[in-house]
């Protein structure tokens, strides 16, 4: 788990440093942002942030926490965090509606959508498409 210095640093330097992150955050192409991610978080935080995000997408489209848990191979207690976080959200409700928005990321999350349909089926099985295209139509048309 990530520490931080028991000493406080001025309010003035702190927010400061958290202005020069998001800007550095919001000036990035998407293969700088990647670049700089890598460079800066571990690989467990790598792995733990877009996994927050799917949890969120996935509880925003009508999934529920056992189907979550299972093709993210995540815990409950962590669906129930992200869930909480949602409900008082600007911030990751704001990120969603903005992919939301991408026809092109829109029809990639349905493909994956798909993948994780048939990875949560009874005895990860295939299932057969149509049954995949009604379980699709009958979640939200949209993520928010």
């Amino acid at each position: 788990m990530p520490q931080i210095s028991r000493k406080p640093i001025s309010k003035d330097i702190e927010n400061k440093i958290y202005e020069s992150f998001y800007r550095a955050i919001g000036l990035l192409k998407e293969a700088e942002a990647r670049l700089f991610i890598d460079d800066l978080l571990t690989k467990t935080e790598r792995v733990m942030l877009p996994k927050r995000l799917a949890i969120a997408i996935l509880l925003l489209k009508g999934w529920n926490y056992e189907s979550i848990k299972e093709v993210l191979c995540v815990t409950q207690t962590t669906i129930a965090s992200v869930s909480r976080t949602l409900e008082f959200s600007t911030g990751l409700r704001k990120a969603i509606e903005n992919l939301n928005e991408s026809e092109a990321w829109r029809g990639w999350w349905e493909e994956v959508e798909g993948l994780l349909y048939r990875l949560s089926s009874p005895g990860k099985v295939f299932l057969d498409e149509e049954i995949i295209k009604r379980k699709q139509a009958q979640r939200t048309k949209t993520l928010v």
